[in-house]
């Protein structure tokens, strides 16, 4: 425990990873510098175990219920657009009128991905709405990027895009339905936890991915 060494196997949705873990996977190595980390970032769901991940960061709901999950944080989301989308074509204030195909949503899709719905609060209570839009892609950031060259709606995590909220690059949205906050947790099996290396990464990580969201 002590001196852990191995290689330890690490995924990250996009955004998670390149903003909350990479930056301080250099100093969890000076601090134990026997082991390695591999990290792997992607936005699509990964299967742990076939995958031979020690640990997986994830943002939402895991599918794998065999799997132990540490939660980290309830995750603010809301929906933004740049000032150019909004002069066009309008400032949406509730989810009503961005249902069905009203606004051009940009959409984090994979293959074989089910039709998008965008989950948020009413004065009714969590509803679903059915969102259109031009434009998909599989890397979160992309959807920002376009966010900003005005190219339509994005859902994203505020700790993701605060810079742009708080300049004015990006504002809120359907602020009279909000999106749902999202769920930050990691995934391991109760093996991997057993691990020393695996669990000091997810205790480090931890404590600095908490401060951020909620900073």
């Amino acid at each position: 425990t002590e001196n852990p060494r191995g290689t330890l196997h690490i995924a990250a949705p996009l955004g998670v990873g390149r903003r909350l873990i990479a930056p301080h996977v250099p100093e969890f190595t000076r601090e134990f510098p026997l082991v390695d980390v591999r990290l792997r970032m992607t936005d699509r769901k990964i299967d742990l175990t076939a995958e031979g991940l020690d640990i997986a960061f994830f943002l939402g709901r895991p599918e794998d219920s065999n799997l132990r999950i540490r939660k980290i944080a309830d995750c603010d989301r809301v929906l933004c657009a740049a000032p150019s989308y909004i002069a066009k074509h309008g400032h949406p204030k509730t989810g009503a009128e961005i249902d069905r195909g009203k606004h051009n949503c940009l959409n984090l899709r994979f293959p074989g991905a089910r039709e998008f719905q965008w989950e948020l609060s009413t004065p009714d209570g969590p509803r679903k709405f059915d969102v259109q839009g031009r434009f998909e892609c599989d890397d979160s950031d992309v959807l920002t990027d376009w966010a900003l060259q005005g190219a339509g709606i994005a859902l994203r995590p505020v700790f993701e895009i605060a810079d742009y909220l708080t300049s004015g690059a990006l504002v809120t949205v359907s602020e009279d339905t909000p999106p749902l906050p999202v769920q930050m947790a990691c995934l391991y099996t109760h093996r991997r936890h057993q691990d020393p290396k695996a669990r000091l990464f997810m205790e480090f990580m931890i404590e600095r991915m908490e401060g951020a969201v909620k900073a």
